[in-house]
């Protein structure tokens, strides 16, 4: 692909930008409260943005055009219960994790259970971050390889070593405000596909629209279907609530930048601005999606077959090969790739790094170290966990339809951690450390053989959407059974 004067214009000054952005607010690091929490100062606004780019980020740069293309507008259907979700993090949980004055939110659970829990807790996030960020950087590389036709290996290599420079740099503070900048860049990024979109389809937008919508593009909402309906509202609305708790309640890469705000009521504050973003956001690159259906169906005008089967690729095909070049729309779109990538994985390096100083290293292995020591150790952690990114992106370089293969291993683990998390703040009494440990770890169990009959048996069958449920519900149950004792 050639890019135009303008459209690398438009690249390198988007470099140039997230460089400053993370060199300038990543300064004077010389705390684990200013590496980890920014030293509690935040402003709300750039933090509910800096989660709008890790949560979306990839997944909806890249996945959810492609699902409304070969799809519908099924997606949406989970903002209810992603509402709702964020509405019960907002009053249940952040008062909680504020309360105990925080770093990690399993300290929180060391607090309330004790150490069992914390390292338990501790290490099923690592799991379930590990594998979901692998995957997020995976479809933002495979983007960029079939924007340049470059080999996988080295995009996804190359955006980790970039994400790594300035997270080990910064910390918390160059994540969040450089997370902030690509947020804006990819949704600008989108509006711009879209009215390209628009300019390119002959027709006009009502035209446009209205052939999307008799093709069944705008298709959202499904009422009838049993249980194990995977696309039923009434199952989605419900997985939706228990994941959303789970990802931005239970989950340090996405809670961490909720506790960097200097209190309670600013740090809800950006979870509810969060909240009403979200949607419009969803709802844009479903649009695009529709609309290069739309495109497509002109006379001479066809997706290839490889990229069809690979349908994560679509977007990116379209950026290559229809956008057109030397008016920076181009390089926009790219930049809003390079983006998707890179927010989907600095701020899984800041929250995996904290959680293995805070809940791991520092009171197991060196107790008794300068906090210099402690920051030093936290960069090094960086770097290790950005190569074990990478190698997990790779790994999964052959899976199809990433975006809800997202979902499912997530809703293997997040159960387990959302039900513990659940009885720590809704009861006084109930929870017992050694219990709790029986009770995440047997939830995950549970569901692994759930899975493992249903595709190699097909004995069983419970739709993936259920599994964060059951996860929670057999977690919670084990764990309130059993009263909390009394540490010295």
């Amino acid at each position: 692909m050639v890019l135009g004067t303008l459209d690398i214009a438009v690249l390198a000054a988007f470099f140039v930008a997230v460089a400053g952005v993370g060199i300038w607010f990543g300064r004077h690091e010389r705390s684990t409260e200013d590496f980890f929490l920014g030293g509690r100062r935040q402003h709300w606004l750039a933090v509910g943005l800096s989660i709008i780019a890790t949560e979306v980020s990839a997944l909806t740069f890249i996945g959810v055009p492609a699902d409304s293309f070969k799809g519908d507008f099924s997606y949406l259907q989970l903002y209810v219960g992603s509402f709702i979700g964020r509405m019960l993090i907002v009053f249940l949980l952040l008062p909680a994790f504020y309360g105990g004055s925080v770093t990690t939110v399993y300290e929180y659970l060391g607090q309330r259970f004790g150490p069992a829990t914390r390292v338990t807790a501790s290490l099923m996030f690592f799991a379930s971050r590990i594998i979901g960020s692998g995957l997020r950087l995976l479809v933002a590389s495979l983007a960029i390889s079939v924007v340049f036709g470059w080999p996988l290996t080295w995009v996804v290599i190359g955006a980790a070593v970039v994400a790594i420079a300035y997270t080990a740099f910064g910390g918390i503070k160059a994540i969040i405000w450089t997370d902030a900048l690509q947020a804006l860049v990819f949704v600008g990024g989108g509006v711009a596909a879209a009215v390209c979109l628009f300019i390119a389809t002959p027709g006009g937008w009502t035209a446009n629209l209205q052939t999307a919508y008799e093709a069944g593009k705008f298709d959202t909402f499904t009422f009838t279907g049993g249980l194990n309906n995977d696309k039923l509202f009434w199952v989605l609305t419900l997985y939706a609530i228990f994941t959303t708790m789970a990802a931005l309640g239970t989950d340090q890469d996405l809670t961490q930048r909720m506790l960097t705000c200097p209190d309670l009521r600013r740090g809800q504050r950006s979870l509810i601005f969060n909240a009403l973003v979200g949607l419009p956001v969803v709802c844009l690159f479903l649009l695009i999606g529709a609309l290069m259906y739309v495109y497509y169906q002109q006379p001479g005008l066809e997706v290839p077959p490889e990229i069809l089967a690979k349908k994560d690729r679509v977007f990116p095909y379209f950026i290559a090969t229809a956008v057109p070049t030397g008016v920076g729309l181009k390089g926009l779109l790219i930049a809003g790739i390079f983006a998707a990538a890179m927010s989907s994985l600095d701020s899984a390096l800041g929250a995996l790094s904290s959680t293995a100083v805070t809940d791991f290293y520092r009171p197991y292995i060196v107790r008794e170290a300068s906090e210099t020591h402690y920051v030093r150790v936290a960069r090094g952690l960086v770097v290790a966990f950005g190569a074990l990114l990478a190698a997990v992106a790779l790994a999964f370089a052959g899976h199809d339809d990433l975006l809800w293969e997202t979902f499912r291993w997530a809703g293997l683990i997040f159960g387990g951690l959302l039900g513990v998390f659940l009885l720590a703040v809704t009861t006084r009494s109930r929870g017992y450390d050694p219990v709790n440990v029986v009770a995440m770890v047997s939830s995950v169990a549970v569901l692994v053989v759930i899975k493992f009959l249903q595709e190699h048996f097909e004995v069983v069958y419970v739709g993936w959407p259920w599994w964060v449920v059951i996860g929670t519900a057999w977690t919670y149950g084990l764990g309130v059974c059993s009263r909390t004792r009394m540490r010295p």
